[in-house]
């Protein structure tokens, strides 16, 4: 975000269909430019993928049923700039919007692991397949799932971080076509043991059938020691964001189901809304939704044969989030060793327990995050 926010003549009028992070940002940054925004989303709320569940009003009694975390890094500078200006003083948002980091702990010394019904004294990186009794060749056994990771992916990291553009394309060329999995056995050798205890053990589960870019750049967000996370909510970061934009300048409920070029070059939009049908005409109209979201409108211009196959090809796992909501923090009480925020692994359907970082220490109720993969 630029830091000078003096409003310029208006240019365009500009429909943006979908009203997550991207939406939202996309309309603060054209009446930035001076353009006038009309958003068109498709649910009863903004913020797509960041999605706050409040249990009740009482103190840090919610949970993340989206996004939860942010690494402190370069890839995030541009949230950093958007809290800041969000945070500045001439915004006057409302004291329940207010948007200000906490610390996120990704790992803490009471995280377990729980592998193969054993319960070794260490966490996942620093497991071994002899600590869980997985069966791999001997000279992998005494191997961490760290120093293992580092052997598939360091080289590759090390090119990113020397120079990034550079190292991007090399990875890209030579290994775009290659799931991790593939890779791990025909570059490193590994036998499917091996590959399947560091699959288990540091990720989800089906995790390694995503192309090698997607895990180095995974892996590489994940090296960073720096989180943090949104006090009192993440939902706090884009309900400030709809303030700015203006509710007038959005239209909940509707679901776009027709884009069309206009004769005279502009766009129009058809959406199904609470009322009946909407439509509205554009000088511009920014998509600011996920592929799968887009195959839906079936009625649109098309684009290239690449672009068109690029998103249908797009996929996306299923994955099951749950919070629940206890009387009292306990596993921050657990001897000799308190999960002070962090996460513990299992091979059992939970896979993640997540032990939020919001509220550590307090007395009361609290509440647990899982996942199942």
């Amino acid at each position: 975000m630029e830091k000078d926010w003096t409003p310029q003549q208006p240019q365009f009028d500009v429909g943006i269909v979908g009203g997550g992070i991207a939406g939202l940002y996309t309309a603060l940054l054209l009446q930035h430019k001076g353009h006038r925004v009309r958003i068109f989303e498709g649910t009863d709320r903004i913020g797509g993928r960041v999605h706050t569940h409040y249990f009740t009003s009482e103190k840090d009694q919610y949970w993340e049923a989206g996004a939860m975390r942010i690494p402190k890094s370069d890839f995030h500078k541009i949230v950093d700039q958007l809290v800041e200006y969000l945070s500045s003083s001439q915004r006057n948002l409302p004291s329940d919007m207010q948007v200000n980091f906490i610390k996120y702990v990704l790992t803490c010394p009471g995280n377990e692991l729980y592998i193969n019904g054993v319960r070794p004294e260490v966490q996942a990186f620093s497991a071994t397949p002899s600590s869980v009794h997985w069966d791999v060749p001997p000279k992998y056994s005494n191997k961490t799932a760290r120093e293992l990771m580092k052997e598939a992916i360091g080289p590759l990291i090390d090119k990113l971080k020397e120079d990034f553009e550079k190292g991007f394309k090399e990875i890209v060329d030579k290994f775009d076509n290659f799931s991790f999995r593939y890779y791990c056995s025909s570059v490193m050798g590994w036998p499917d043991a091996v590959t399947d205890f560091v699959e288990t053990v540091t990720s989800q589960t089906n995790q390694f059938t995503l192309s090698v870019p997607e895990l180095v750049m995974q892996s590489m967000d994940f090296d960073i020691t720096e989180w943090r996370t949104i006090d009192k909510g993440m939902s706090r970061l884009p309900q400030a964001m709809a303030y700015l934009v203006g509710y007038k300048n959005i239209t909940f409920g509707a679901r776009v189901t027709k884009i069309r070029e206009t004769d005279d070059q502009r766009v129009s939009i058809t959406a199904t809304g609470y009322n009946g049908s909407i439509n509205a005409i554009f000088d511009r109209v920014v998509l600011a939704i996920p592929p799968a979201a887009l195959k839906m409108i079936v009625d649109r211009p098309r684009w290239s044969v690449e672009k068109e196959m690029a998103i249908r090809s797009m996929h996306f796992e299923a994955l099951y989030k749950m919070g629940m909501r206890f009387k009292t923090r306990f596993w921050e009480r657990l001897k000799p060793k308190a999960s002070e925020g962090g996460q513990s692994t299992t091979d059992l359907p939970i896979r993640w327990i997540v032990f939020p970082s919001n509220g550590i220490g307090e007395d009361g109720p609290g509440v647990l995050l899982v996942y199942a993969w």
